[in-house]
């Protein structure tokens, strides 16, 4: 018996029994739904992931902090160490931060082209002639993080330069994008230590030029939403703000970039031997894929359960069907059919429920998927055309195949029992 005419037969004996061959494959179909679902939640978080990396970091930038102490907190007291920077953030945790001198040794390793310390930047607030005046969130400005910008240019970004988004362009008054590029903008900030506390002083103003302005991105680790400037003018109005405060001098982390010509991991190498705790884009983008693969295993998980749940169906409906159908199964071997092409016919009938559950359960996702993303990424609140659920063919591909093979697996017993009849014995069966 051909292939062709056994695989024609396996599905006209299905079509004989549709309620239980409906079941059975619904059964399926829960762990190919859950499968399918999970895949294309990996595949969303992992792209999701990259974007955001690539929206900050590039391959040739290093983010570069103390090694901290490892060990559980502790509330006894430890041993001071002269010209050591640290802070108490109390309940027996310390943070170690980086000083000038680790800036000016790391600029001295091997590889390293610029280094810029992370500013803690506080401004007061920001206003213009005849405006009101706002709360001035600030950033340095890098030029690794892309951005799109609505217009200006950040080409020979100038010191006393400020980039702005679109929305401090709104209360600021200017009618539109192109109309903010060269205006001025006043921002104040005011000294941390007040030389007399009972009569302070008025904060400084700093004149600076709208370069560009930009679109806020939700992918921005930090300045996504921010006022942004030059790193020369983060440094004055750092020193401004922190001159003669316990914290002045001391960085959070700083940013390191390679010489394109030199691997940013060795690198790496270099200062964590000098005692720093360093990341690039690879290792951040790993950190978070580790944490995504796990959800992921989470949900295949459960889906594999359906799964197994479902191949006891399968198993089950198959030796109804051989039980109901002995007078047939002993009618074709009497004809000529041989026990190998019996056992090929039940294995193919498992194959069909397999395959119909894959469908319907990756179908129905698919559909779910595509409905929900939108409703996903507006209540997460992410950027417009962000898609956590991303379906590849190839994986959705994969499983209906493979819930087709365990399929076949599980109605190997059933197959077997079948090809084992006596065609005489079936014969006589009512």
């Amino acid at each position: 018996m051909k292939m062709t005419d056994t695989i024609r037969r396996a599905g006209r004996s299905l079509r004989h029994a549709k309620a239980r061959t409906l079941l059975t494959s619904l059964a399926i179909g829960v762990g190919a739904f859950t499968i399918t679902l999970s895949l294309a939640a990996g595949a969303g978080g992992r792209q999701y992931t990259e974007d955001l990396i690539s929206a900050n970091t590039d391959v040739h930038e290093l983010r570069v902090m103390q090694k901290q102490e490892s060990g559980a907190a502790t509330t006894e007291p430890k041993e001071y160490k002269e010209g050591a920077t640290s802070e108490n953030l109390g309940g027996g945790f310390t943070f170690k931060q980086l000083n000038q001198d680790d800036i000016d040794k790391i600029a001295k390793a091997s590889g390293v082209k610029v280094v810029e310390p992370v500013y803690t930047l506080n401004a007061k607030y920001i206003t213009r002639d005849g405006q009101k005046k706002y709360d001035a969130s600030m950033s340095t400005f890098n030029q690794s993080v892309s951005q799109q910008y609505l217009a200006g240019s950040v080409s020979g970004l100038g010191k006393n330069s400020v980039i702005i988004t679109e929305e401090y362009r709104k209360v600021l008054g200017f009618s539109n994008n192109q109309e903010a590029i060269g205006k001025t903008v006043d921002l104040a900030v005011d000294k941390t230590i007040q030389p007399n506390p009972l009569q302070p002083s008025e904060p400084k103003l700093f004149t600076l030029t709208v370069a560009a302005v930009y679109k806020s991105s939700a992918l921005s680790f930090t300045n996504g939403t921010s006022l942004q400037v030059p790193p020369e003018m983060a440094k004055e109005l750092y020193t401004y703000n922190m001159q003669g405060a316990p914290g002045f001098g001391t960085y959070f982390a700083a940013t390191v970039r390679t010489d394109p010509s030199v691997s940013a991991d060795s690198v790496k190498e270099d200062l964590t031997s000098m005692g720093y705790d360093v990341q690039t884009a690879k290792d951040l983008m790993s950190t978070l894929f580790s944490f995504i693969n796990v959800l992921q295993g989470i949900l295949l998980g459960f889906g594999a359960l359906a799964v197994l749940t479902s191949i006891f169906g399968i198993i089950n409906t198959q030796y109804i069907s051989v039980l109901e159908r002995t007078s047939q199964i002993g009618l074709m071997k009497a004809l000529g059919m041989r026990r190998r092409d019996v056992g090929r016919l039940f294995k193919f009938e498992a194959a069909w429920i397999g395959f119909l559950g894959g469908v319907i359960g990756s179908g129905l996702a698919f559909v779910a998927g595509t409905l929900g993303n939108p409703v996903i990424t507006k209540s997460l609140e992410l950027q417009d055309g962000t898609t956590l659920l991303i379906f590849q063919p190839l994986s959705i591909l994969i499983v209906i195949v493979g819930l087709m093979i365990i399929s076949v697996g599980a109605g190997i017993l059933p197959a077997r029992k079948a090809a084992k009849l006596d065609p005489i014995e079936a014969l006589r069966t009512e």
